[in-house]
């Protein structure tokens, strides 16, 4: 007796050693929460965006989707917010932030983010969907020979005319769509997770880069193969034979035995095979403003090979870096041993190391607002070294504000008598009414550099006219056929030859203005 109770003491004990490893299950909460109805119907709706591979959904596209339904006209922002922080607080969401630029403040506070539905939350709702009689959940893969089985089952729909067989062309082609519908969600799904993504970020993954990379381009190699004939083929079924099938499957019904005496809805059954058969069109072929989930499928398929390769070679990187590199050095070396002189080996150090003690300098901008100011009439610029420590500061001392008047009337004056120089040199260059370049092989720098500026400012009127800053006012000519080299004290400049044609005011209309600055 006491050993029996022995064993039923050690029983027990055991019972509520189990009990005690099993916790609450905190992805559930929402199922049985005060809320529960609308916290069901969005996770349903992240359920639904997940199956047509839309993972990732804005705080707006729950928002609309929840205020179109029938007794949730008044559902408002404020009880979004509050249901979605539920949510993430369960796990039944994730959240990932939006790195876009803020354009205001409001838009700085409030941060953006998109919401994905968990895994775990995933096989709730497709336990939900198994339990109320829809669908059974089918594993994610990326299996090509199903598009082939497809493409045929279509086109032996499009040719077959005996009942029967046309019936079970019909169940293989939805079972065949269904498998691609189903398997590609969920694969992408599985892809795109936090899950997937943070196994990626492991050394492990290594392993499997290889596999991954493959499965995916030779799932993208037979989607590019097989995919316009499937459109191809779509296309080509007739509505007569769509409804001849709607008939077979309608007779199949029929010749089912039920006890009960319920009439069969024709015009429904008709109306779900269309339906069916107008999402297979969309899910192929894109609509009006609307791509298909095909070319999402083939989008995001290659964004998980651009993903992978990313991740290869950031981890080819970081091995790099702990990599020794010693026969790298030592093939090195031995370039430089059988260098036959020391000038080769400097040669060949420039090319591998590059340029040794490299000076860099320090330049202010120009001071002077002359801008053909000669580089050697311009003052030296003092640079003065600042210490990086935190403890340096740097001195300043109040300094008494000085107008300096009689300096400014001075530059007036220089400037203006510069002025009259340059003019009254100018005149020498004028014969017969006009400047010939050609006829000046020698000319003072400050003349040449007028000359020029007057050139240039000639190109902004088609008359090719200028008015110059001395009240005078010359069309300018180019001979590009002909040179001239004009020599300063400077240098020389070989250029067009140009004539600079004295002209009245009077004849030069609005004209005369263009080139006064």
């Amino acid at each position: 007796m006491g050993s029996f109770l022995h064993t039923i003491h050690d029983q027990g004990v055991s019972i509520l050693a189990d009990a005690i490893e099993y916790s609450k299950i905190n992805e559930a909460s929402y199922l049985s929460a005060d809320n529960f109805q609308r916290y069901r119907t969005i996770m349903h709706f992240f359920y639904q965006q997940h199956r047509k591979m839309n993972d990732l959904l804005y705080r707006g596209d729950v928002l609309e989707y929840m205020q179109s339904l029938d007794g949730f006209a008044g559902y408002s922002e404020k009880e979004l917010d509050q249901d979605l922080t539920s949510l993430v607080g369960w796990e039944n969401l994730e959240t990932r932030q939006e790195m876009s630029e803020p354009k205001s403040i409001a838009e700085y506070k409030n941060k953006h983010f998109r919401y994905q539905i968990s895994e775990t939350s995933i096989a709730i709702e497709e336990m939900l969907e198994k339990l109320s009689g829809k669908t059974g959940h089918s594993r994610g893969a990326l299996d090509k020979n199903t598009f082939e089985r497809f493409l045929s089952a279509i086109r032996e729909l499009d040719q077959q005319s005996d009942e029967k067989e046309l019936f079970n062309i019909w169940q293989d082609t939805v079972t065949h769509f269904t498998s691609i519908k189903t398997n590609t969600s969920d694969y992408i799904g599985y892809l795109n997770s936090e899950r997937t993504e943070s196994q990626m970020q492991t050394e492990a993954f290594l392993v499997f880069k290889d596999q991954f990379v493959f499965y995916l381009r030779d799932f993208i190699v037979t989607m590019q193969n097989t995919s316009y004939q499937i459109q191809h083929a779509l296309q080509g079924v007739s509505k007569e034979k769509l409804l001849l099938v709607a008939r077979c499957v309608i007779n199949h019904e029929k010749e089912i035995p039920r006890f009960d005496e319920t009439v069969l809805d024709e015009v429904k059954l008709t109306a779900e095979l269309f339906g069916i058969w107008d999402t297979m069109l969309a899910w192929f072929i894109d609509g009006q403003g609307k791509s298909s989930e095909y070319s999402s499928l083939m989008k995001q398929t290659n964004q998980a090979i651009s993903k992978i390769t990313r991740m290869i070679q950031r981890f080819s990187d970081r091995m790099q870096q702990h990599q020794s590199r010693k026969k790298d050095y030592i093939h090195l070396a031995e370039w430089f041993l059988h260098c036959r002189s020391v000038e080769e080996a400097h040669q060949l150090s420039s090319q591998v190391f590059g340029a040794f003690h490299t000076q860099h300098y320090y330049v202010k901008p120009s001071e002077t607002s002359i801008k053909f100011a000669d580089i050697w009439d311009i003052p030296a610029t003092v640079h003065e070294t600042i210490p990086h420590i935190r403890a340096y500061r740097e001195r300043t001392s109040a300094t008494a504000f000085s107008r300096n008047t009689q300096a400014k009337k001075e530059a007036v004056v220089a400037h203006l008598q510069q002025r009259q120089e340059l003019e009254k040199s100018l005149q020498h260059y004028i014969q017969n009414g006009k400047i010939d370049l050609i006829e000046h092989p020698f000319m003072d720098a400050s003349i040449r550099k007028l000359l020029l500026k007057w050139l240039s400012l000639s190109f902004q009127n088609e008359e090719r006219t200028i008015a110059t800053e001395f009240g005078q006012v010359f069309a300018i000519k180019v001979d590009r056929s002909v040179k001239v080299m004009l020599e300063s004290e400077d240098g020389f400049l070989e250029m067009p030859n140009v004539v600079y044609m004295l002209i009245d005011k009077e004849n030069t209309g609005g004209d005369r203005n263009a080139g006064k600055q």
